[in-house]
């Protein structure tokens, strides 16, 4: 009994050593895992972006084309690289603007070619020596300055920018101010805004004062900050005409989880200009209704009759097990048929020839009514065969005569009607008895 209450003893003690050495060399840490998104926001890329200008009271329209251009006093964002598609599209935003809109641009505001000229903006990225600087834990030497320049956004390397996306300038959040020149600010003066994304180089030309801008702050936060001195704006807005031009930083984030992050939010409301009322559209592609689509919205009935000719033309060549109509008896014709058949043959290939048959077939019968035929011309020889009819069955000598001396000029038609009256003749000679000789 001894023995075994001592190897119980044991057993519980090397249970209790094991337990204390897991517990002692076990360390717990908290890690935040992102729930998936679900429903609506899984498949809207702006479902954030709509849920908060919606609670402003401002509505967002996602559309694939300029045409038409949105309503006065809208927000125009343009991501499109293909909106100056046709050429009167630049000269239509200008006029957009200058009555009225607000027209924002994320990303690049190249001036070293003219299009959109006419805005006195100018955007550019940091430099490939910035980069390197941006994305290395050392913070810069020089404070913030607009004396150095970059290569445009839009001539950035590729592999920089994947490099700039991934690292500070997207990652990180940092402090934020209205500028100086702002002359209308979004939520009240004095007010730091934890913006998520790397500024850029954001400059207005030709001497023009913005009205409003987010520029990096020289704060105790942001003073580790992998910034170079070009790199110090996350807007900026300019006036033209009635309306305005908002350049904002490519890195700024606007998608449904970047918007969550720091001040995002607020800052994106206030670079859209959101208010009760307002309408903001979103073009980022210039797509067009595919061709059979816009065929049967525009022209449906010359596209249906299209398609029934085809339809038709397809059926007539398909391979058939038969005749496609059905074949006539083979019998013998009359004789009947055989001289009408000979007489249509001979009318349409040489008609004078079937005139020449009807009235020799005319002058046998005419014969044996009036003596000395042959020794009479045309005209002797009616008024001797009129004289030889009784009045019903008078003939009309002037036709008579006409038809049976027809010109050399004669058509086809007015040989078939000469036939036609020699034939009529001969018929009625044939049913007519002869008349009695007058006293």
């Amino acid at each position: 009994m001894k023995s075994t209450a001592l190897i119980r003893t044991l057993v519980g003690l090397l249970v209790l050593a094991l337990f204390g050495w897991v517990v002692y060399n076990t360390r717990w840490e908290e890690i935040e895992v992102d729930d998936p998104a679900r429903g609506t926001a899984a498949t809207d890329e702006d479902y954030a972006l709509r849920r908060i200008l919606a609670s402003v009271g401002a509505t967002l329209e996602v559309r694939t084309s300029l045409e038409p251009f949105p309503p006065a006093d809208a927000t125009l964002v343009l991501e499109s690289r293909l909106w100056n598609i046709f050429p009167e599209r630049e000269a239509h935003l200008k006029a957009w603007v200058e009555a009225g809109g607000h027209l924002v641009m994320q990303g690049g505001l190249a001036h070293n070619t003219q299009e959109l000229a006419w805005v006195p903006l100018s955007t550019v990225a940091p430099r490939e020596k910035d980069s390197r600087v941006a994305l290395s834990a050392e913070p810069p030497d020089s404070a913030p300055s607009d004396s150095e320049d970059g290569d445009d956004l839009q001539h950035i390397d590729a592999k920089t920018k994947r490099r700039l996306q991934i690292g500070t300038f997207s990652q990180n959040c940092w402090d934020y101010v209205e500028s100086a020149s702002t002359t209308i600010p979004a939520f009240g003066p004095d007010r730091t805004f934890r913006g998520c994304g790397g500024p850029v180089a954001i400059r207005s030309l030709n001497h023009v004062e913005p009205t409003w801008g987010l520029e990096f702050a020289r704060t105790s936060s942001n003073k580790h900050a992998p910034f170079t001195a070009p790199s110090r704006m996350l807007a900026l807005r300019v006036a033209v005409g009635r309306g305005d031009v908002t350049a904002a930083s490519p890195f700024l984030a606007s998608g449904n989880r970047g918007l969550l992050r720091g001040d995002n939010a607020l800052i994106v409301a206030a670079v859209l200009q959101a208010a009760p009322g307002r309408t903001i559209w979103i073009v980022r592609d210039e797509a067009r209704e595919p061709l059979l689509g816009w065929m049967w919205h525009e022209a449906r009935t010359p596209f249906l009759l299209a398609l029934a000719a085809i339809a038709l033309a397809l059926w007539r060549l398909m391979v058939r097990f038969g005749p496609r109509e059905a074949q006539p008896p083979q019998a013998r014709r009359s004789m009947g048929e055989q001289v009408r058949g000979t007489g249509q043959f001979i009318a349409g290939s040489d008609p004078r020839a079937l005139h020449a048959a009807t009235r020799q077939a005319f002058e046998a019968v005419a014969r044996r009514r009036v003596e000395g035929w042959a020794e009479l011309d045309d005209a002797a020889r009616i008024e001797a065969l009129a004289a030889t009819l009784r009045p019903p069955n008078a003939l009309d000598r002037a036709a008579l005569q006409a038809a049976m001396n027809i010109g050399g000029g004669a058509t086809p038609p007015q040989i078939l009607a000469a036939i036609a009256v020699l034939e009529q003749a001969r018929r009625a000679l044939l049913r007519a008895p002869t008349a009695p000789p007058p006293n």
